[in-house]
Parts: C-alpha cells; structure tokens; sequence
C-alpha cells in the first residue's frame, strides 16, 4: 500500500515537472517561431539542465506535438461558448474567431501546418492530433445543429469549413500588402465571404 501510494506520488512529480516543460517551451513559441527554439534553450527556461529534460520528452518534435495539443485544447475552451451559449454564433463569427487565433498565436499555426503535413508522425501523436482536430469539427457540427441545420452532410461541411479556413490562412498568410494589419484585414474578408456561402447554403433554406 504504501509502495503504491509512493509511486503515484512520483508520477504526479514527474508529470508536473513535465507540464513545467511544456509552459516553458509555450512561452519561448510566443516570442518567436517555434522551428527556432532549441531543447537546450527550453531546459534553461524551466530552471532544469538540458541532459534533465530528455526524461519528459526524448526528442524536440515530441516536445512540440504536446505543446501544440495542449495549446490548441485550451483553446477549443472559448469555442465551446460560442457554439453553447444561449444565441449561438454565426458561421461568420467562429470561422473569424478560429481565424484571429491562429493569426495571434503564429507559433500555433505553424505547428498545426508542421504536423498536417508531415507524413511519418508516430503513432500515438498522429492519435493526438486527431483528436484535436476533432474539436473543431465537432464544434463547428454542433454549431450547424444549433442552427437547426438537419443536412445529413453537416459532418462534411464541417470538414470542409475548418479545411477552407486553414487553407485561407495558409494562403495569404505572407500576402503581399503593406503592412500586417492589411494581411488580417484581407483574410477576414475572403473568410467572410466563404462563410456566406456555407450560411446560405445551410441555414438560409
């Protein structure tokens, strides 16, 4: 009994240690892209040494598939009010939210571009990802039903609203405007008109 309650205390040690880590390397992406943020420069930001911090994670890719899951999963939070709450929001309102936290928190976006387009993720990280992704499409399902949207494809174009607004981002991202305020301004224009279309294909009717 004893040895039991020993070893769960070392895994919560371990695994508050390693949440250490993990706000360690989200708060070095916030200052600048994640591709640039080395183990050893994470190790010195969590008061550990860089030998320590390949008990929690054994490689750097490892370190950033659990950032960005953990990042983009305390995001989904604010996306389930807008999809609860008494008047839920438009189509226009989620894909311009989705769209402004992924422009405010760019270490977020490359990491979920990295991931989307990397071919030999682990098992157990692809799960992850999936799962996270899910969310969204989830989310944005619920929120068709909440505008009583009864097509039997709203999984589909639930699929197809989270792709479209990515692949938006993905394109004018490095836009050629003057300045980055017009970059923004431009994407939620295309994102507005794409959302139209989904809210007169669907919610309109």
């Amino acid at each position: 009994m004893g040895e039991s309650r020993f070893a769960e205390l070392k895994e919560k040690e371990k695994q508050a240690r390693k949440q250490i880590v993990i706000e360690s390397a989200l708060a070095l992406f916030a200052k600048k892209p994640f591709f640039e943020v080395g183990m050893r420069e994470v190790a010195e930001e969590a008061g550990i040494s860089p030998a320590t911090i390949y008990r929690y994670f054994p490689s750097q890719e490892e370190l950033f598939h659990e950032a960005f899951i953990q990042d983009i999963s305390f995001a989904s939070i604010e996306f389930k009010s807008l999809v609860q709450k008494d008047i839920p929001a438009s189509i226009e309102e989620f894909g311009i939210k989705f769209a402004n936290h992924l422009i405010d928190n760019e270490s977020t976006f490359q990491m979920m571009t990295y991931l989307m387009l990397k071919n030999n993720l682990a098992n157990p990280v692809m799960g992850k990802f999936d799962s996270v992704t899910k969310i969204f499409f989830d989310l944005f399902e619920q929120l068709l039903k909440r505008h009583d949207v009864k097509n039997k494809n709203a999984r589909l174009y639930s699929h197809s609203f989270i792709a479209s607004i990515t692949g938006i981002l993905m394109t004018f991202r490095n836009y050629s405007l003057k300045d980055k305020k017009a970059v923004r301004d431009h994407i939620i224009k295309v994102i507005k008109i794409t959302s139209s279309l989904y809210a007169d294909q669907l919610i309109n009717k």
